[in-house]
């Protein structure tokens, strides 16, 4: 059995939505002043990145296109 077709099909909406919003969320923001000092991605920045590419290949995995 595949991992899409473990999410019903009335749910995928909702989930291709929720996972959109967390990448949102977790996509680190335009200007960090952290960032801007250390001239790289601070650590909390870099994990909202990698927590964020977890989600979108999360919504690969069940076959749900997550818009970045």
């Amino acid at each position: 059995m595949s991992h899409a077709a473990l999410v019903l099909p009335q749910r995928r909406e909702l989930l291709r939505q929720a996972l959109a919003d967390a990448v949102c969320y977790r996509d680190p923001p335009v200007h960090c002043h952290v960032c801007d000092t250390l001239g790289r991605l601070c650590d909390q920045c870099a994990a909202g990145l990698a927590r964020a590419r977890a989600y979108l290949a999360l919504g690969r995995e069940l076959g749900i296109e997550v818009p970045p």
